[in-house]
């Protein structure tokens, strides 16, 4: 840990900021008297003990325009269940648009092939009031849902600025998502309005998407009115959906110039997750609470007010584009970007920064070491006097990009490093303006944010120790709910499952005696070779120093039996002598770390994947690994590199000794399929079926899982993400072992119909019977399985309804049986034998032979037996 900062604000800085200000201001108005309103530690104590006076104090220091005043602050100190303001009214879109000058710019789009344009805030308001007249024509309300499929672009701001104005939600995605993976998203909220464009630029290059929104459009799952936008410089054609242009929609409506007052909690915006892990779960924000965040956020942390020009790289997939154009809020002007970091050369943000004269610019881990490994020199080729704070985001920030900052871009400019999410859709962790800088470290706890380190069973950790990071009193930037998550238990299971009435966000940290904040990673993706951890960021900044490494992925697997894989996989350009290069990586992550950083093994690959935002998925990828179904955790429609991620299945398979991963017991156990042992279950799945069988699925927790199988908490996180995958996954073992037993019975018929139904009959009887626990939870907790998880269990499940179906339809057209019902047949069949489960006991006084005689005689009479 060093002893002295990178950066260290100086008295002029620190007491012009903005935080400073408020410190002062809350002793001004009575509210607290801080012994020192320039200790930025000493206010966060305080506004971390007192959330209700602190998110208060922000509202009126900033001017929040209540239409009506709140009751009561907060009503509820319980996680979740906590609610804000109540009885407050207010609009987020009025707050976005009521600082800046009428003749300031607002809103500059760039374009990596060099176009420009903006906007004022004269105009800017202009434009809102007339979409949002333009969708009040259309019946858009309170509640309903607008969603887009767009680039980033004016016009998207200027949409969601409009539907925030009349109580609309709304929720985008970037162009680049495949149709089916947009519909997977947008889809779950059943739009009103679907806004799409018909391209994006990258590389220069127009990306023509005119085919895919009309794919879009057919899978979305209403008829919502279509809004077209022609975006990317691609032109609308007859082909193009469209019911209403973007111009006609604003050009002929009665302006919408006073905004819907809403209740503080009232639903705002759906941030989707990244969908590496299954279908993307809907988190929903409320316009009070995103406020307030983005107050904070942007207000104080960094410093952002009217003079500003704030230039954040991101895209419409990532919730940094929600941040971005809170600039607004402060009346700084914005700048969007449409295209890639790196075209036509690595340095084309940095000359953005430069000519539109950017003083906050925000940027990730990833494109600061691009830089350094091109060799960029902004301090020394451009003009970069107006910049004051480079923010980031997005992974861990190795030590070494503060110091390439300093360097090779300006030696006084403060990198305010940060970390939070699309959870909050703001900050947890992050620097101030009245806050000193150490290289590879996050300069303290957000305001707001209670923030501790505790172990995996719930005892705080003193400072210096590693543990899990957790929020121990509310915030209003948390979700309001997850969308179709009606009894709250995904939302739960997200957050607060590990630790009943406290977050856990998932991230590995340490807080170190001077009070700043080292990240290490994921808690489950955190590297834990041997008990001690190591920052997989240290790993990825010592080899991608190496000037061939393009991208790297460092996995720790924790193998059946007790040992520990931890391979490292590398995109290498040019390739060249491939031991040469091992053995210089592994000299260089040995020279730069600890020989404990030294993979077990490092693979070149021809390409890796990522989420669209960018993400590496060592999550995902770590699973595979371990033998997982890759379609468990990982969707292809939701990774920017389809062939890289199935080159990582291909390549888990041969390592794992099989064709196809998956958690499925082998069909070659059943080839005896009358005979029945104990079942042999996975622990956890052997847990899950006792507890799901005693108390249902949604009165279990996690906890009691992890009780059951002799785990922890975090140890039942490594074998699964969610609770729900637990019982998918669970489902799926028990409809698959009933399938492969049927088969062989089938299969053991030879050609005979007779000999088949019969076959096929006992076999559904006799697992009824022996396996009724889990028949009993697969029956009863259909309805607990998510819309995605349920549609994939009943086509597996549907394939034994197509053998009994077969083996009938056989015996009718060969004479065997006669049915004028065939199909009614076959499931009234299924019925009965699924029935045996609710009643027959194995100790009952009736032994099974007879009563197996008996069902097989019922089912030939349905079928008419000859």
């Amino acid at each position: 840990m060093s002893g002295e900062p990178g950066w260290a604000p100086t008295a002029e800085q620190i007491d012009g900021s903005r935080v400073v200000d408020f410190a002062r201001w809350l002793g001004t108005e009575g509210i607290v008297t801080l012994a020192d309103p320039r200790d930025y530690r000493e206010l966060q104590a305080w506004s971390a003990s007192e959330p209700a006076r602190f998110w208060e104090s922000v509202a009126r220091y900033f001017g929040v325009d209540f239409g009506a005043k709140a009751t009561e602050v907060l009503s509820a100190h319980e996680m979740p269940g906590a609610r804000w303001f109540q009885g407050s009214s207010m609009n987020f879109a009025r707050e976005m648009l009521k600082n800046g000058a009428a003749d300031r710019t607002a809103i500059v789009l760039v374009r990596d092939d060099g176009h420009r344009e903006s906007i004022t805030f004269g105009q800017l308001r202009e434009q809102v009031a007339a979409v949002a007249g333009g969708l009040a024509d259309r019946g858009v309300g309170e509640g309903d849902r607008v969603v887009a499929y767009l680039p980033n672009c004016i016009e998207g701001v200027v949409a969601f600025l409009a539907s925030a104005t009349l109580g609309a939600v709304w929720s985008q995605t970037g162009m680049d998502y495949a149709p089916a993976a947009a519909m997977d998203r947008l889809g779950q909220l059943d739009p009103t309005v679907f806004i799409a464009g018909t391209g994006y630029l990258f590389k220069g290059l127009q990306q023509d998407r005119r085919e895919a929104v009309a794919e879009l459009r057919v899978l979305l799952p209403v008829d919502a009115l279509v809004v077209s936008i022609e975006t990317g410089g691609v032109p609308r054609d007859d082909t193009t959906p469209c019911d209403i242009t973007w111009e006609q929609l604003h050009r002929f409506s009665k302006p919408v110039n006073a905004a819907i007052n809403v209740p503080f909690d009232h639903p705002l915006w759906v941030l989707f997750t990244s969908g590496t892990t299954g279908r993307p779960k809907g988190i929903v924000h409320g316009h009070g609470g995103a406020l307030l965040e983005q107050l904070v956020s942007p207000g104080f942390h960094m410093d952002l007010g009217e003079d500003d020009v704030f230039f954040w790289f991101t895209t419409p997939n990532w919730m940094m584009w929600n941040a971005q154009i809170c600039g607004l809020l402060h009346g700084a002007t914005i700048v969007l970007f449409d295209g890639s970091p790196t075209h036509p050369d690595t340095g084309l943000l940095w000359r953005v920064v430069q000519d539109l004269g950017v003083t906050v610019f925000g940027t990730s881990p990833g494109y600061l070491q691009a830089s350094a490994r091109d060799g960029v020199e902004p301090g020394r080729d451009l003009d970069l006097s107006a910049l004051q704070l480079i923010g980031v985001t997005g992974s861990v920030l190795p030590a070494s990009s503060n110091q390439w900052v300093r360097d090779h871009v300006g030696r006084d400019l403060q990198v305010g490093s940060m970390s939070g999410g699309t959870d909050i859709v703001g900050i947890f962790v992050a620097s101030a303006p009245n806050l000193p800088v150490y290289d590879g470290e996050i300069s303290g706890p957000a305001l707001g944010v209670a923030l501790e380190v505790w172990d995996e069973k719930g005892n705080r950790l003193p400072d210096g120790e590693t543990g899990e990071m957790v929020i121990t009193r509310p915030m209003p930037s948390m979700p309001i709910a997850f969308w179709d998550d009606p009894e709250g238990e995904r939302y739960r299971d997200a957050y607060f499952d590990v630790f009943p009435g406290v977050w856990r966000h998932g991230d590995s940290i340490t807080v170190t005696e001077r009070g700043t904040i080292v990240i290490h990673g994921r808690t489950d993706s955190t590297l834990n070779r041997n008990g001690v951890r190591l920052g997989s960021a240290e790993i990825y900044e010592a080899v991608e120093s190496l000037p061939e490494v393009t991208d790297s992925l460092v996995v720790g697997v924790e193998l059946p039996e007790g040992g520990y894989w931890m391979p490292l996989f590398v995109v290498v350009d040019p390739v060249g002598d491939e031991a040469e290069l091992r053995s210089r990586i592994v000299e260089t992550i040995a020279g730069r770390t600890s020989r404990r950083h030294v993979p077990d093994e490092i693979i070149v690959v021809p390409g890796l994947p990522h989420t669209r935002t960018g993400k590496r998925l060592e999550v995902p990828i770590k699973r595979i690994l371990q033998g997982a179904a890759p379609r468990r955790v990982a969707s292809m429609g939701a990774v920017d590199d389809v062939q890289a991620l199935k080159w990582m299945i291909d390549f888990a398979n041969k390592r794992n000794g099989s064709d196809v991963a998956s958690t499925v017991l082998p069909t070659d156990a059943y080839e005896d399929w009358r005979i029945y042992h104990e079942q042999d279950l996975p622990r956890v799945l052997s847990a899950a079926l006792d507890v799901f069988a005693e108390k249902g699925y949604h009165g279990t927790t996690t906890r009691q899982l992890a009780d059951r199988s002799g785990l922890s908490v975090p140890g039942i996180y490594h074998h699964y993400k969610s609770k729900q995958d637990i019982l998918f996954d669970l489902m799926t073992v028990i409809v698959d072992e009933l399938i492969e037993r049927s088969r062989f019975a089938v299969a053991e018929a030879a050609d005979d119909p007779r000999a088949q139904f019969d076959a096929l009959v006992s076999s559904m009887l006799l697992f009824h019977v022996y396996r009724r626990k889990g028949a009993i939870v697969s029956t009863s907790e259909l309805r607990s399985l998510e819309p995605g998880n349920r549609r994939k269990y009943l086509e597996r499940r549907d394939e034994l309804q197509v053998m009994l179906d077969g083996v009938i339809d056989l015996g009718v057209s060969s004479g065997v049986f006669d049915t004028p019902y065939p199909g009614d047949a076959a499931r009234a069949i299924t019925s009965m034998c699924a029935g045996v489960a609710t009643w027959y006991r194995p100790e009952a006084p009736l032994s099974f032979d007879p009563l197996l005689d008996r069902y097989l005689s019922i089912a030939e009479a349905i079928v008419g037996v000859r």
